[in-house]
């Protein structure tokens, strides 16, 4: 059974929003970001869609690595996450 309000997800948006500005923000002299990687989609081994969640790796000019995780949340009326409801096999 679907919610009363279609339920959208804006993980894409904001792992796109992160990512950008984290490639473009970085303008220190001495750029502080060794790399910013692609946007990588939650997805099984077979490649099957398990959810909305978004992960970007970073990496600093000293190696050390990062992961920002983009993830839904329960909303505040207690809606689960997209793949909690079965919108998506």
């Amino acid at each position: 059974m679907l919610p009363e309000k279609p339920i959208v997800a804006y993980c894409d948006y904001i792992a796109w929003l992160i990512s950008t500005n984290l490639k473009s923000a970085d303008t220190v002299q001495e750029k502080l970001l060794a790399s910013v990687g692609s946007i990588e989609l939650h997805t099984g081994i077979s490649g099957q869609y398990l959810s909305t969640k978004k992960t970007i790796k970073v990496e600093d000019r000293f190696g050390k690595r990062y992961r920002i995780i983009i993830e839904e949340l329960n909303d505040a009326r207690g809606n689960q996450p997209i793949q909690s409801i079965g919108l998506y096999p």
